[in-house]
């Protein structure tokens, strides 16, 4: 009987994980089409000098090596949890489930001491090749919108294991329980991860990303 929460919490998670899914498929084409027909792009090769060329291009290598914050949590010290191509840590208390309860997801681990309505969890799938920071920050709103989420909000992007991840959260609500997701992009090897966390919503902020922050600080690449 106590297991039915924790099943119902993971089955909601899920539908994070699905409007995650349809950021790749809408964006990149969007995408494309911006970086030609930029104006800003357009008007330094118009106007520029052979001093001027070099700015850009200076601005540009420093967008790519900054605006991500380190993530400075200890990492979680509970059981090790292996997917494909990843490895990483949960707190205590926190324990594997089975993916076929939420389809398309690779890894879900729930924390099983809850005793409400809601399991705070994670879970991680494989989107479809690898998609920018840029293209998840422009399309991830409008699509969690969309979709029935609220509050939708781009936070400041962390270095996950060397890599930088955009991090979305939102609010839902499905089968008249209220939730949060913060969701994280880490990418490697041409595979971006989409790792959502889901917590039951009277959980602090605070408390919701030292928790996403533990498991994010020991996630490593296999």
């Amino acid at each position: 009987m106590s297991s039915m929460p924790h099943s119902r919490a993971l089955t909601l998670s899920a539908i994070a994980l699905t409007l995650s899914l349809s950021v790749a498929g809408c964006s990149s084409s969007s995408d494309e089409t911006e970086s030609s027909t930029s104006p800003s792009s357009e008007s330094t090769t118009a106007e520029s000098t052979p001093s001027e060329t070099e700015a850009p291009a200076e601005t540009e290598e420093a967008e790519e090596t900054s605006g991500a914050a380190d993530i400075t949590a200890a990492p979680a010290t509970g059981i090790s949890i292996t997917g494909d191509g990843y490895i990483y840590s949960v707190p205590e208390g926190w324990e594997l489930q089975d993916p076929a309860i939420a389809p398309g997801t690779d890894t879900i681990v729930a924390d099983m001491t809850a005793t409400g309505d809601f399991a705070n969890n994670v879970n991680v799938i494989l989107n479809p090749g690898a998609i920018t920071m840029d293209q998840v920050e422009e399309s991830a709103p409008s699509q969690l919108e969309a979709s029935g989420g609220s509050e939708v909000s781009v936070r400041d992007r962390v270095n996950i294991a060397g890599s930088e991840s955009a991090h979305i959260s939102a609010k839902a609500t499905a089968d008249g329980v209220s939730y949060v997701v913060h969701q994280y992009y880490p990418t490697n090897d041409d595979q971006t991860y989409v790792v959502t966390f889901s917590y039951d919503d009277t959980v602090a902020e605070a408390d919701a990303i030292s928790i996403a922050e533990s498991i994010l600080a020991s996630w490593t690449w296999s």
